[in-house]
């Protein structure tokens, strides 16, 4: 077994390992794999920092830990599209390995600028979110099938890094990161508490902070935004703060390709000739017909 791709976090420093055969490892799995053999091409080496991973001298470039390193907002900004995502050599190994690994013959779905990405294995993580869904969209007054289609979507983006994401945690805060399940930011959930549309702890009186978030900030809103029962509740105030921001200059509420255009986006000033882009007319269409089966 050997490793394929290293994720490192803010400062740098190695912390999620992709094994080939897609398996994730942390720092201390990978130390132990190495001890007994069973990962080559790498060794342990130990500082006064720390304890890291390795290249064996003589190792080919291309295989060189070096090469096959990506950051973890890199990869939540690449799964997300965001303005600054790109597909680095080591991403793009990756994808290639993950699209190689999908059983052929089954239903896919493929999420507009991503690669295809199984039903069952979208469906699976949908299902335990079902009733939230559906209270979190009557909480704040909006279609609960448009709120699952979104849902859909931001699965269907992630599913290729899902075991990645869950490894990287709070590692990646910092002022683009998308979180959880409905990939809400946290600088977005904060300014969501501000405007008294969504609260996940009336009793958090640090909660909201002024000015701009600090990255011990940002972990405390992090706690809360990672949670499903929040972030879904976030993803549903997300949809009614859009709606009513809107509202002032034409009724987007009952145009779901504009929503789900929107969602994703930074902030667009609203104006009465609002357009939907690709990702939102998937959503509102094929996702949507998904979402509404799913939650039937």
């Amino acid at each position: 077994m050997k490793i394929v791709l290293v994720v490192t976090d803010s400062g740098g420093k190695s912390f999620g390992f992709v094994s080939d055969t897609m398996q994730v490892f942390s720092m201390e799995e990978v130390s132990r794999l190495i001890s007994t053999g069973k990962l080559v091409g790498v060794h342990i080496v130990q500082s006064q920092y720390g304890v890291y991973a390795r290249s064996m001298p003589n190792i080919d470039s291309e295989d060189n830990l070096d090469s096959m390193s990506v950051s973890g907002r890199e990869i939540v900004s690449f799964a997300n599209q965001t303005r600054h995502s790109i597909s680095t050599p080591p991403i793009s190994a990756y994808m290639e390995r993950y699209l190689a690994s999908l059983k052929e013959g089954r239903p896919f779905l493929v999420p507009v600028g991503q690669e295809k990405v199984l039903v069952a294995d979208i469906k699976s993580v949908f299902s335990p979110h079902h009733s939230l869904v559906i209270t979190a969209a009557r909480e704040f007054n909006v279609n609960a099938s448009l709120l699952g289609a979104i849902l859909i979507d931001e699965l269907a983006r992630m599913q290729p890094f899902e075991d990645l994401i869950d490894a990287l945690g709070a590692k990646i805060i910092g002022r683009d990161v998308s979180v959880g399940v409905m990939q809400v930011k946290i600088d977005t959930a904060h300014q969501l508490i501000k405007k008294g549309l969504y609260h996940p702890n009336p009793a958090d009186k640090e909660l909201p902070y002024k000015g701009a978030l600090s990255n011990v900030e940002r972990a405390h809103v992090y706690e809360y935004l990672i949670q499903p029962k929040h972030n879904i509740r976030f993803g549903a105030a997300r949809m009614r703060d859009l709606i009513d921001e809107w509202m002032k200059v034409v009724d987007i509420s009952q145009r779901s390709e504009i929503i789900a255009t929107l969602y994703s986006l930074p902030y667009r000033k609203p104006h009465a000739k609002p357009e939907a882009n690709e990702r939102g007319n998937q959503i509102a269409t094929e996702f949507y017909k998904l979402a509404k089966k799913w939650l039937a």
